[in-house]
């Protein structure tokens, strides 16, 4: 999917904390700050559970994983956040801001004002059950799409992919196999910023009956992998052939991430700088990556293999 893409580094990020509400009822909540606004309407069935979105948190660690290596986009704008789920939710949308929701479907039938980002977040019960790790993911797409990118330039599914789990797993370094038996997927996109500044872009969640994170990643550590050539050269927008080959390159995205900025040889954080700096500008590609990371691809495979069965 090629995006227009804008900067968030100015935005402020805070934590916001949501109290659960009666089964069945639901909530709408804001949390408004100079930069950053949350609106949270959805269907509550966790009595007596607390959701946490600590954006702030993820922020810096976005900023202290990738900001460092290559300087962010100077605009501000504002972050418009609309999370919502299930058909209560949208109708708590539609019924308390009218003037942004329009359409029956909440894709693309949601608009942001100028000098805003809006985000549509469907939820499919996920938040409910304080998921928020999979939020995260979508959100950390978005900064890493607004941080890292020229404008229409599309990238590298690994990078996007690598850096978006790389933050989860981080930040909710306790939540690593966040559902026995699932990985629960989240994907955010900037669909469009137009020329008088009106900006769109969408979450989506997906909860689907796969392997744990851990379980694909000792697989990979195996040897089931995508070859490294063919991750590198995956456009973002590119569709995978099957879902299998999809985890797996998701898994071996997020340990090569994980690998060139902790990995043993003290050289290669540096190098995806480089390489960082040429992704921006839509130059990435296993070509590039062998020229500026690894000179051989054959040599770095069976190095990121054995790396990935240290991981923590």
């Amino acid at each position: 999917m090629a995006s227009r893409r804008i900067s968030l580094l100015t935005m402020v990020l805070v934590p916001a904390m949501f109290a659960a509400t009666t089964a069945g009822e639901v909530a709408m909540e804001a949390l408004t700050t100079e930069h950053f606004r949350l609106h949270l309407a959805m269907s509550r069935s966790d009595q007596g559970r607390q959701t946490v979105l600590d954006l702030e948190a993820l922020w810096r660690q976005y900023l202290a994983t990738v900001g460092g290596m290559v300087p962010p986009h100077s605009p501000r704008r504002r972050l418009e956040v609309f999370a919502y789920e299930g058909s209560e939710g949208l109708r708590a949308l539609r019924r308390d801001m009218p003037d942004l929701v329009t359409g029956e479907s909440p894709f693309p039938g949601l608009l942001a004002l100028p000098d805003q980002l809006l985000v549509a977040v469907d939820g499919a019960g996920l938040l409910a059950r304080s998921d928020v790790a999979v939020l995260f993911h979508g959100v950390s797409h978005l900064m890493h799409d607004a941080v890292l990118y020229d404008e229409g330039v599309n990238g590298s599914w690994w990078v996007r992919e690598g850096i978006a789990t790389y933050l989860m797993q981080t930040v909710y370094r306790k939540d690593r196999s966040f559902s026995v038996g699932r990985v629960r997927s989240s994907e955010g996109y900037i669909t469009d910023v137009s020329p008088a500044g009106r900006v769109a872009a969408t979450i989506s969640f997906a909860e689907e009956p796969k392997k744990s994170l851990d379980a694909l990643r000792d697989a990979y550590s195996k040897g089931q992998h995508v070859p490294l050539a063919t991750l590198l050269d995956h456009a973002a927008d590119e569709p995978w052939p099957d879902p299998v080959q999809r985890d797996r390159a998701a898994v071996e995205s997020w340990v090569l991430i994980h690998f060139l900025l902790h990995g043993p040889e003290a050289s290669l954080r540096p190098r995806l700088a480089r390489f960082l700096a040429l992704e921006r500008k839509g130059e990435g590609g296993s070509e590039a990556f062998r020229r500026v990371v690894s000179g051989e691809l054959e040599r770095l495979q069976p190095m990121v293999f054995r790396y990935t069965r240290k991981m923590r």
